[in-house]
């Protein structure tokens, strides 16, 4: 009997052990589903969230930071936190973290990428300023791929924005920025041939967003062997095709080179958002 106690506490020990801590950091929109996880009050003026998850199964830790940003800064104004512990339930790729009573889920896209989930356990979409990515702090390296986008009819043109790290995409796509440069900001139209309903041209950013400051190029999209989509942008100004990995009719992802998801930091996240409509054209003088 000795024996089998003593076998039972090894056990547990090795089992602790072996529970990798896992660390995520992002910064998302105050959506209600992550308000009501947070009790924070639904009409309160917030233009943010800063996250820290920590992942020790079957456990979590959260920090989380939050109120109206500091213009020219990525802090607040008005800085209010929380912070708690609770229960981790994992079902596949998705976690569900349990505090009094409420649940979040969250995707995990692959290790190094988690996505926030609504009730109906779809992704949650963001805007032209945050995302609702959530990004590992110690990246590791894999090709993974937890989602299985499908092809679907979509409006025309497919608008998307977001904000992305600066450096990593500069460098991909031999862009010259500046050392001081830390976020890089996205407004994509994508447009379909509207005859054979193939893609035509995508138009990107521009000032004020007129349509003839915008710069314009050419996209394909790509089924792999795999049944990963990629939505593949192709601009003279660059030094290579830029691909977006879908992860579904809303949400698209930066991939490097090799085909492997971009990690971003605790202020943007490599993720676009798709808008419902265009930003109303401003008409030159």
């Amino acid at each position: 009997m000795k024996a089998f106690f003593c076998l039972l506490f090894l056990m547990i020990i090795c089992s602790q052990a072996g529970a990798k801590l896992q660390t995520y950091v992002g910064s998302t929109p105050p959506h209600a589903v992550v308000r009501e996880f947070f009790r924070i009050s639904l009409v309160d003026s917030i233009d943010f969230i800063r996250w820290k998850l920590e992942i020790n199964s079957p456990r979590f830790k959260l920090v989380a930071k939050y109120g109206i940003s500091k213009p020219g800064t990525p802090g607040f104004i008005n800085e209010q936190s929380v912070a708690f512990e609770g229960q981790l339930n994992q079902s596949g790729y998705y976690y569900h973290l349990e505090h009094e009573g409420k649940v979040l889920s969250i995707l995990e896209v692959n290790q190094n990428v988690l996505h926030l989930l609504d009730r109906n356990s779809n992704m949650l979409i963001g805007n032209g300023g945050y995302s609702f990515a959530l990004n590992n702090i110690n990246p590791i390296d894999t090709g993974a791929f937890n989602l299985k986008a499908k092809q679907s009819v979509t409006p025309n043109p497919q608008v998307f924005e977001g904000r992305t790290p600066c450096r990593d995409l500069a460098i991909q796509l031999g862009l010259e920025k500046n050392e001081d440069c830390n976020k890089m900001k996205w407004y994509i139209l994508l447009y379909m041939d509207t005859l054979t309903g193939n893609p035509s041209y995508f138009m990107m950013g521009g000032i004020g967003y007129r349509k003839e400051t915008m710069a314009k190029g050419s996209w394909q999209i790509i089924t792999e062997q795999s049944g990963r989509i990629l939505y593949r942008i192709s601009f003279d100004g660059w030094a290579r095709p830029l691909d977006l990995l879908k992860g579904d009719d809303n949400i698209l992802f930066f991939i490097d080179t090799r085909g492997h998801l971009l990690s971003g930091d605790e202020d943007f996240s490599y993720t676009l958002n798709r808008k419902t409509e265009e930003y109303p054209r401003v008409k030159s003088n």
